[in-house]
């Protein structure tokens, strides 16, 4: 972490001195990255052909689908819960949720 991180990320000073007095502020500011329910944009669309981790072998353990939804969620899931892709497996149909996105989750089809 340095310094410049740092500053990037924090308030700057006109909006802590506003907080300070009480004020209401509009922190952090919104920018383009989001959805309408205010998640961040994701990698992968609807259609498009994807790896996933399904196994604990960094070779074998991949299996090949195709996102089927953003911002999947279950009922029963704690509210604002989300994982970031569902997706339908090519070889068994089963459908699963990418928990992550990250490479080490989900990746472009090779």
């Amino acid at each position: 972490l340095t310094l410049n991180h740092v500053r990037e990320q924090f308030p700057p000073d006109d909006v802590l001195v506003k907080w300070h007095k009480g004020e209401e502020v509009d922190w952090p500011p919104s920018y383009d990255g989001m959805d309408d329910r205010g998640l961040p944009d994701l990698r992968f669309e609807v259609g498009q052909k994807v790896e996933c981790r399904v196994g604990p072998d960094d070779i074998t353990g991949w299996a090949k689908g195709v996102v089927k939804q953003l911002w999947y969620r279950e009922s029963d899931w704690a509210e604002g819960s989300y994982a970031p892709y569902k997706v339908m497996l090519d070889d068994n149909k089963a459908e699963i949720f990418a928990p992550g996105d990250v490479d080490m989750v989900i990746r472009a089809q090779k």
